[in-house]
């Protein structure tokens, strides 16, 4: 495990050999990611072998999506039955300010619940949007054994719980809007669901925090930041972290984020795995269906998601 630099104190995690098949690379690459999710809930990961010419024309759609008039994004609305566009100060928790960004969200290829700008609005965009997903998701696949090693299970745990894989991509656009005080470009949260990924972004904004505080990351070049969530740590019986985190676009330029959140399927019972149960570490989380937790969540950060 290489340390990142002096700004991003996140472990710095090579996965190409463990992609490769290289001989050992699985049990030694999946004790790193024990060590940085016991530790911290984030890490960085290089050698993924996705070739970076796909985030940054993805980067490019979500400028232009984002540019679209208010009436051709909010055509195609967030609700308690479709993915789609949150607007801007959508997204806030009971009692708090509004988080300055606005969205759109999209969920597998395919699915009766996507729903996109009109294709003479941003010619292009569903398709685009749609393999990035499937890169991303690919990706995300073959990272599970590292997870399933990590946890002291048989490297093929994970794999009927993600067949097929209840993912999300979000496309995300902070404008360079002076927050007051104690207000964030997203609120200060820990993630639902198992793993997210979120590409190298060419303005920080990303902060996590620590047992000391609070610290920026300043991500490495070409990389993904990778975190644990909520789901993560009750299947790993707390002992891997689902780690705070926020961002707030505090420069100049418009910033945009494409978080990656890669979940279990909605009907997956989440129980403490055998690996992470023993003498040392007995059983602390009860059993609980991830869809329900999933919708709970979301009721509670956006309102647009709430049943009539």
């Amino acid at each position: 495990m290489k340390s990142g630099h002096a700004l991003n104190p996140l472990p710095l995690i090579d996965v190409a050999p463990v992609l490769a098949g290289a001989p050992g690379a699985l049990a030694a690459t999946a004790s790193e990611v024990r060590e940085a999710l016991e530790q911290v809930g984030f890490f960085s990961i290089v050698g993924h072998g996705i070739e970076w010419t796909n985030i940054e024309r993805m980067y490019e759609w979500a400028t232009k999506y984002h540019a679209l008039s208010d009436a051709k994004k909010f055509d195609h609305p967030m609700s308690a039955t479709q993915m789609g566009y949150m607007g801007f100060g959508g997204a806030q928790r009971e009692n708090r300010p509004h988080a300055l960004n606005a969205a759109f969200f999209m969920g597998r290829p395919g699915s009766a619940r996507n729903c996109f700008p009109a294709k003479s609005a941003l010619p292009g965009f569903r398709e685009a949007a749609e393999g990035y997903y499937t890169l991303l998701e690919g990706l995300c696949l073959r990272l599970l054994p590292l997870y399933a090693v990590a946890a002291g299970m048989p490297a093929d745990f994970f794999d009927k719980y993600f067949d097929p894989a209840l993912a999300t991509l979000r496309v995300t656009h902070y404008p360079p809007i002076k927050a007051a005080p104690d207000q964030w470009g997203i609120e200060p949260h820990s993630d639902a669901g198992f793993m997210t990924l979120l590409p190298t972004n060419k303005i920080d904004g990303l902060s996590i925090e620590a047992a000391d505080g609070w610290f920026a990351v300043a991500q490495e070049a070409e990389s993904f930041v990778v975190n644990a969530g909520d789901t993560l740590r009750a299947w790993s019986n707390n002992r891997f972290l689902s780690t705070k985190h926020r961002a707030l676009n505090s420069g100049e330029d418009h910033r945009y984020a494409l978080p990656f959140f890669f979940d279990p399927r909605p009907d997956t019972t989440i129980e403490p795995m055998s690996g992470c149960v023993d003498d040392q570490h007995p059983q602390v989380r009860e059993s609980y269906r991830y869809g329900d937790y999933l919708r709970a969540f979301m009721q509670e950060g956006y309102a647009q998601t709430k049943e009539p």
